[in-house]
């Protein structure tokens, strides 16, 4: 089982009592909706995973590099974070696809404590096989649209959990 250091499972309990508050103010009409840490949290969760097996070397050098962090292989890793608080399921764009920024999607799915249910890695040329990308590079380059698929727990992730708490 991952176990957060004591100093960032602090900051996580603050923010599921914060995100609380977010969505009862957002269920009334307050606010829109919630915070934007739920990434730090699954960039967290999955640097502690690498750590947990020799892998992890850094964090990538600024908060927006298309990658998130290192191994010491030199595979770059994307993370991409869901939490059980999503209300419809998806999270941001997967990108950029080219292969030459990161090699290795690692995709969390945190409970309502911001806990790692499941972490799944996947390497990107996998990736790009599955219907959802490939369809995505259709209409990207029939219709020119520029966007990528939106993350979200797709059944066939199941297959590459690495780490599971569920």
């Amino acid at each position: 089982m991952l176990k957060a250091d004591p100093r960032i499972e602090t900051a996580i309990a603050a923010l599921v009592s914060a995100r609380q508050g977010f969505e009862i103010a957002a269920s009334e009409g307050l606010i829109l909706g919630n915070d934007n840490h739920i990434g730090d949290v699954g960039e967290y969760w999955v640097r502690s995973y690498f750590e947990s097996i020799g892998k992890f070397q850094c964090f990538a050098s600024a908060k927006n590099s298309n990658y998130d962090l290192q191994l010491t292989d030199g595979i770059r890793v994307s993370v991409k974070t869901l939490t059980a608080w999503s209300k419809n399921g998806y999270g941001t764009q997967i990108k950029p696809l080219c292969g030459n920024n990161w090699q290795l999607l690692a995709a969390v799915l945190l409970d309502r404590s911001l806990q790692p249910a499941k972490i799944a890695l996947v390497p990107l040329a996998e990736l790009l096989t599955k219907t959802v990308f490939l369809n995505n590079e259709t209409r990207r380059s029939n219709k020119g649209t520029r966007t990528y698929p939106r993350f979200q727990w797709w059944p066939w992730l199941e297959h590459h959990v690495v780490y599971s708490h569920v």
